[in-house]
């Protein structure tokens, strides 16, 4: 027993509407968990910069400590063999250590400031992902619910058609 060919076209025809409508909401629904995935990411990677930001800090002042006092006990050492260390050679090899030891913490300061520019340029890559993931979702429904559209246009046209010719 054969259906006959309206009903058939109408199946048909809810059938594919129906699959496209499923298609678009699984779609967006992908896009949608993918946007909040990027944004807890950016969220991370907002963190690992600030505690990039106070780790930089802690090791400049760590740095500033040990500096002080390897020049506190190169001046004790000196002074303690009859050195002046105001003056000549003495003077000279402690201020050698003290522009060395400040290239040391410029040097510190600069890794510092591209590790905590790294996080926040993936931080916004990120952001950047999540917006596109959103646009997407949104996407997805409007070319969807075009889909839908056009499916059930295109199975009334079949069924005025069929209606038509007498069916």
């Amino acid at each position: 027993m054969c259906a006959d060919p309206v009903t058939l076209a109408l199946i048909g025809t809810a059938v594919t509407a129906v699959g496209q409508g499923v298609m678009a909401v699984q779609s967006y629904s992908q896009q949608k968990y993918e946007q909040k995935v990027a944004q807890q990411n950016a969220k991370l990677e907002d963190a690992a910069a600030r505690d990039a930001i106070e780790r930089g800090k802690q090791e400049q002042q760590q740095y500033s400590r040990k500096l002080s006092a390897e020049m506190g006990a190169q001046r004790a050492s000196m002074a303690a063999n009859g050195i002046d260390v105001n003056f000549g050679s003495a003077a000279a090899f402690r201020g050698d250590t003290a522009m060395l030891g400040q290239e040391d913490a410029q040097n510190l300061r600069e890794n510092n400031i591209r590790e905590v520019q790294g996080f926040e340029r993936q931080a916004g890559n990120y952001r950047a992902k999540a917006s596109a993931a959103g646009q997407a979702a949104t996407g997805a429904l409007v070319s969807g619910a075009f889909g839908v559209a056009n499916t059930l246009l295109g199975g009334a046209e079949r069924y005025s058609k069929l209606k038509a010719d007498g069916y």
